[in-house]
């Protein structure tokens, strides 16, 4: 019987099977469409099989998608769900499940990148490992050889190799518990060794003198038991007395960015990253404590990131330029005068850079962008800032002051546009309050101390509205900088903090005192003014915190924040010498006693810097202690002839010249005090001199026989001339008396005198110019 349904020629095919077997396909129900997203697994659907009892097959569910399928899916084309360890096809189908990802965010592509790199990194090991095959001694190529055929990695080899050099280079290290000696007589001088100087009990003079004169012991009698006192553990006695032992040369400053650090990203200078890496390295090491001017935590971080905010080129060239000055292997390094010193052509692209930065105008208000820009605008003042005050530094030390105070004044302009002396929003960021109030202090203390020094009146009339926090109870806000010395694994702080506190309070008062002294220069400050200026400073000594006190100082900073206390003592107290005064405190001690005092403490840290440190090393202020106290040995080398101590006070000359001599190794104004304090000295102490240094003649030569050097053409420096006592110092200058004018005078005399024929009269003509 035939059917009146219309049928089609579709329904007449047959593909095996009766057509009525097959399945009509319905559309998915929407709330089988909404859990269709969520479903993994893959189910194979059965002919004949029914959902809810309609006789209709379950519908099929998606897979959600994956970043990389394993190998045996992509091998038989399946869809992947990247379950781990094992898909979830795999782990139906019961099959080893392995991928070329070793994430599931990585993608294939990404995971061929990766073994590319690997695979040179492994060339680059077994060309390392063939390097060493072919250069080392035969007996240990062997050795190498045979771990190889054992079945050593190549890594593991190499690792072996580099470790073992890093152990012979640190067994090497030279014997530090008795370093340096005095040239001329060893011993400390019996005029210094008074039973009121506290650094004679120091911890540092204790380690350095009086344990390298005696007797050898064994190691476990060897115990500095006021050092242990102080300590916690045993352990922690060793590694903290190294300090005391050794000098602060040998130490190495330990900081994880350091390492990452890709300088030549950001200079155009030069791109040897390893060379410029240790420039950075020794500048924080030499002179980061002592002259900072920027968060070393947040420059680091930034540099080693390539990130905008607390870095720039320009503080980054300036960096590497005096870092040149602190690299004792770099050659020629004092040459200021020399375009091919390389510390020259970073100076000279800071320069660049900072004409540039200097010039960027505030970010306009009707800019749809105004807030970023503005904040950005921010942060390179703040970097400009940072650079200004390392520039002024580098002129000072090439002996051209006088157009390195330029970059300050600028540097304070800058400062007043970005309000940064003012308190901070609340709105600002950790890391910019931070470094806005850092920076903030840091320029108050340069400017103070400079301005005291040129005896003149300050920038700031008063320091940053924000005060400043204790470094015990908030050390992240000041950072620490931390170092190691050789055979220890353990690093030690330098108390950055404390250092940093204690300059900035020192340097508050005395910029109250410059805001009196030489606003009016022809206008004497009363005597009960200095007095009590002389008494906040006696405050601040007793004050400091137990890491700079007499007893524990050791670092050179610490040693030098002594010598400054001393040395303005010395010209304070100067003018006030014979009169009538008495400390409430100590009744029988005068002005007098007060001033001979200093002189005899300051001589004593120079002597300890000296035995514990050596003169050798990059310090950009140690000149300043060192010329001072040889003026006023040289001054009063008349009224020693009959003295008992004679020779002591020569020994006192030759060490400090030997400091000098030292330091002009390092920078251009150093020489330039050699060679004005040698034409001062009389001609027997320079012959002692030069049989106990190592100096050359010309370098001590004066007047027109005497070989031309090229930085005597460009000494351009306001630095008083050498006088005892601030008075005699603005005297000097009144008359237009300066270093720069002393040098030239010296460099101009004639006649058969030369270097050391020098009479008192013809220094005090040297002096006045």
């Amino acid at each position: 019987m035939s059917s009146s349904r219309s049928t089609s020629p579709f329904d007449k095919l047959s593909y095996g099977t009766s057509t009525s077997s097959l399945r009509r396909l319905l559309p998915a129900s929407n709330d089988e469409a909404a859990s269709e997203a969520s479903v993994n697994l893959e189910t194979s659907p059965t002919p004949g099989s029914s959902a809810a009892g309609t006789g209709q097959a379950a519908p099929r569910r998606r897979r959600q998608a994956t970043t990389a399928a394993c190998r045996a899916c992509r091998k038989r084309k399946s869809k992947c769900d990247g379950a781990r360890p094992t898909c979830s096809v795999c782990r139906d189908r019961k099959t080893k499940c392995e991928f070329d990802t070793i994430a599931a965010t990585e993608t294939h592509t990404q995971a061929l990148k990766r073994k590319y790199t690997e695979l040179l990194q492994q060339k680059s090991t077994f060309e390392q490992i063939y390097e060493v095959l072919r250069s080392r001694p035969e007996k240990e190529a062997e050795e190498i050889f045979q771990r190889i055929r054992r079945g050593a990695e190549a890594s593991s080899i190499l690792r072996h190799v580099n470790y073992g050099d890093v152990l012979v280079q640190m067994a090497l290290v030279p014997e530090t518990r008795f370093r340096y000696e005095f040239p001329y007589l060893p011993d400390m001088p019996i005029y210094l060794q008074r039973h009121d100087n506290p650094y004679l009990d120091s911890e540092v003079f204790d380690c350095a003198l009086r344990g390298a004169v005696e007797q050898p012991q064994p190691q476990q009698q060897r115990a500095l038991p006021s050092v242990n006192d102080m300590l916690g553990s045993p352990r922690d006695a060793l590694d903290q007395r190294d300090p005391y032992l050794k000098p602060y040369s040998s130490a190495i400053v330990v900081d994880p960015w350091l390492d990452s650090l890709t300088p030549s990203n950001w200079t155009l200078v030069s791109s040897d990253n390893n060379f410029m890496r240790q420039v950075i390295h020794d500048y924080f090491l030499y002179d980061y404590d002592w002259f900072t001017f920027f968060h070393k935590d947040y420059f680091l971080q930034d540099m080693a990131s390539d990130r905008p905010r607390h870095c720039s080129r320009l503080l980054v060239n300036a960096v590497l330029c005096i870092g040149c000055y602190c690299h004792r292997k770099l050659p020629g390094r004092s040459e200021s005068w020399n375009p091919q010193n390389i510390g020259n052509q970073f100076l000279a692209e800071a320069k660049r850079l900072f004409e540039v930065e200097a010039e960027v105008p505030r970010p306009s208000m009707l800019d749809p962008e105004w807030q970023q820009k503005y904040h950005d605008w921010e942060c390179r003042r703040l970097t400009t800032i940072q650079a200004a005050l390392l520039l002024n530094v580098i002129y000072n030390l090439n002996g051209s002051d006088r157009l390195g105070w330029r970059y300050t004044i600028r540097a304070v302009e800058m400062a007043h546009e970005i309000r940064l002396f003012q308190a901070v929003p609340s709105h600002v960021s950790s890391d910019i309050r931070c470094a806005r109030e850092f920076t903030a202090w840091c320029l108050f203390t340069w400017q103070s101390l400079s301005s005291y020094h040129y005896l003149k009146p300050p920038l700031m009339a008063r320091p940053p509205e924000t005060p400043l926090p204790d470094p015990s109870e908030n050390p992240q806000w000041w950072g620490e900088l931390w170092i190691r010395y050789p055979q220890t694994p353990a690093r030690l702080p330098t108390h950055h903090g404390h250092l940093a506190k204690a300059r900035a309070d020192f340097w508050t008062i005395m910029n109250d005192f410059s805001l009196l002294s030489f606003s009016q220069p022809h206008v004497k400050m009363p005597l009960d003014q200095v007095v009590g200026f002389y008494n906040r400073l006696r405050g601040w000594l007793r004050n400091l915190p137990e890491p700079l006190t007499p007893k524990r100082l050791v670092l050179p900073h610490h040693l030098k924040v002594h010598m400054h206390y001393n040395c303005v003592l010395i010209d304070l107290l100067k003018p006030l010498l014979g009169l009538n005064w008495s400390d409430t405190t100590q009744p029988n001690k005068t002005l007098d006693d007060a001033h001979h005092e200093a002189a005899i403490h300051l001589e004593t840290l120079l002597r300890l810097y000296y035995l514990r440190h050596g003169f050798e090393a990059f310090d950009g202020f140690l000149l300043h202690f060192l010329g001072s106290l040889n003026f006023i040995k040289i001054n009063t080398r008349e009224a020693q002839d009959n003295s008992l101590f004679l020779e002591s006070h020569r020994s006192t000359m030759l060490l400090l010249m030997k400091g000098i001599r030292d330091q002009s190794q390092c920078h251009t104004v150093a020489k330039m005090v050699l060679r004005l304090q040698a034409h001062l000295m009389r001609s027997d102490d320079v012959a002692l001199l030069k049989r106990f240094v190592d100096i050359e003649t010309a370098r001590l030569a004066c007047g027109p026989e005497s070989p031309r050097l090229v930085e005597e053409e460009v000494i351009l420096s306001d630095w008083p001339a050498y006088e005892i006592g601030l008075e005699a110092k603005a005297e000097q200058k009144s008359r237009g008396v300066d270093f720069a004018s002393m040098v030239s005078s010296v460099t101009a005399e004639g006649g058969g005198g030369g270097y050391g024929e020098s009479t008192s009269g013809s220094r005090s003509s040297a002096s006045s110019g």
